[in-house]
């Protein structure tokens, strides 16, 4: 199975779906998370394991 989480916005939008997508990994899924290109971003996924697809734009006012 392929697991694709996606969001727009910031941390709070993204930390809350870190969880699930430990979860579906441990069940034994493919899971890529989407979002904004943020070096924060990159990082606390990649600590848990899971790739970050690039929506490729920053939302205005979100640091790089």
């Amino acid at each position: 199975m392929r697991v694709l989480l996606s969001t727009y916005e910031s941390h709070g939008d993204l930390e809350p779906m870190v969880g699930p997508a430990v979860r579906s990994r441990a069940l034994g899924a493919e899971v890529q998370r989407c979002a904004p290109p943020d070096l924060d971003f990159a990082e606390l996924l990649a600590r848990v394991g899971v790739p970050l697809v690039s929506t490729g734009v920053m939302p205005a006012g979100v640091r790089l």
